[in-house]
């Protein structure tokens, strides 16, 4: 009986959520790209990194629920603070969009100066076309794809902290 109310233990439990969660996010992002030819900028590309790192938080977090029940809430509280980076990394996305801010000069404004030499400027020109970062490639009611990443990445975050800090309360 011991064993099975030990695999029923909540911090398992958010642990495959963070990762089954983060999983979801990755595939959608893959589905936009190649079911939808949706091509990602440099910036769709950052914000696809916390999550992969969440992955693997939550597996590791898993294991060690069977082993070092003390690592998991390490674990999962840097899952959370990955979902809030991840936040940051997609409302500045947002910004650069919007035009707030200036994005990266990689994928944003004009990338023809007064100044390249014809050598750069055949370079440029060779390459493959960039994927803007200022230009919102897809919307829906209004919001681009890093706002939804922004608001998705946020209400995760808040969630695997109110769950972990609700899972140590009832646990101590």
């Amino acid at each position: 009986m011991k064993k099975i109310l030990a695999y029923l233990q909540p911090h398992r439990h958010l642990a495959l959520a963070v990762v089954f969660a983060s999983t979801s996010v990755l595939v959608v992002a893959l589905i936009a790209q190649y079911g939808f030819g949706l091509k990602p900028c440099e910036l769709c590309i950052l914000e696809r990194w916390p999550y992969a790192v969440n992955i693997g938080l939550g597996l590791l977090a898993f294991g060690a629920t069977f082993g070092y029940p003390r690592l998991v809430p390490l674990l999962l509280s840097l899952a959370a603070a990955s979902f809030f980076v991840n936040t940051a990394f997609s409302g500045y996305h947002v910004g650069v969009e919007q035009g707030w801010w200036e994005g990266p000069s990689a994928c944003t404004g004009s990338f023809i100066s007064p100044n390249m030499s014809v050598a750069q400027l055949r370079e440029l020109l060779t390459h493959k076309a960039v994927v803007r970062c200022d230009v919102a490639a897809w919307r829906l009611f209004g919001i681009s794809m890093a706002g939804y990443d922004c608001i998705t990445a946020f209400i995760l975050g808040l969630l695997t902290t109110y769950l972990l800090k609700k899972d140590h309360a009832t646990q101590a």
